[in-house]
């Protein structure tokens, strides 16, 4: 097609210029000129008809694709342009719901963190008290064996109080007695513990 204007074209130049090349001619000619002008007048509304006309055809051959191509581009556009508005639209409407509910979303947080506080704060207590209750037992355990460990150092500390004080009158006895004394009060002990 592009071929088809620059045909008409170069068609159109050339008959046009071919009148220019004429008008250089004498004075003399001119009459015989002029029935030539309206010739040349004729070709030239001949050739800017067929100029007009081969636009025109090319017009219509060529333009409806373009136009029709330059259409769907901008539909497809304007489409894009409102999925992006109707988007934008919603994250509009998406944060003026946040910035409406913000005072409340705010309360929201506290009560959430409130309450995670007295959650935290509740099993806190409840291990404190567990680890509480685990030192009273194991304090419990402690006390009952240093005391058990005292009653038995006592028990040994007054066995051997108790011998140290029977030694101590044996002797004194045996040192007041002699030892024939001694024997016989120990074969009469011996007998009656039979």
């Amino acid at each position: 097609m592009r071929k088809f204007f620059l045909l008409s074209a170069f068609l159109a130049f050339a008959l046009s210029a071919a009148p220019l090349a004429a008008a250089q001619e004498t004075p003399a000619q001119r009459e015989a000129d002029v029935d030539q002008e309206s010739d040349l007048m004729k070709w030239k509304l001949i050739n800017t008809g067929i100029f007009a006309l081969l636009l025109g055809y090319g017009v219509l051959t060529l333009a409806p694709k373009f136009f029709q191509a330059r259409s769907l581009e901008i539909q497809k556009a304007i489409k894009d342009a409102t999925g992006l508005k109707i988007e934008a639209d919603f994250r509009y409407s998406e944060v003026d719901k946040k910035m409406s509910n913000l005072s409340g979303e705010v309360a929201r947080m506290k009560a959430e963190a409130a309450a995670e506080m007295e959650r935290e704060h509740q099993r806190l207590k409840r291990e404190t008290e567990l680890e509480i209750e685990h030192l009273d037992r194991n304090t419990e355990y402690e006390i009952d064996f240093l005391r058990a460990e005292g009653a038995q150092q006592v028990k040994r500390h007054t066995a051997q109080l108790a011998l140290a004080l029977a030694e101590r009158r044996l002797q004194s006895h045996f040192a007041q007695n002699d030892g024939q004394n001694n024997v016989r009060e120990f074969v009469s002990l011996v007998g009656a513990g039979n």
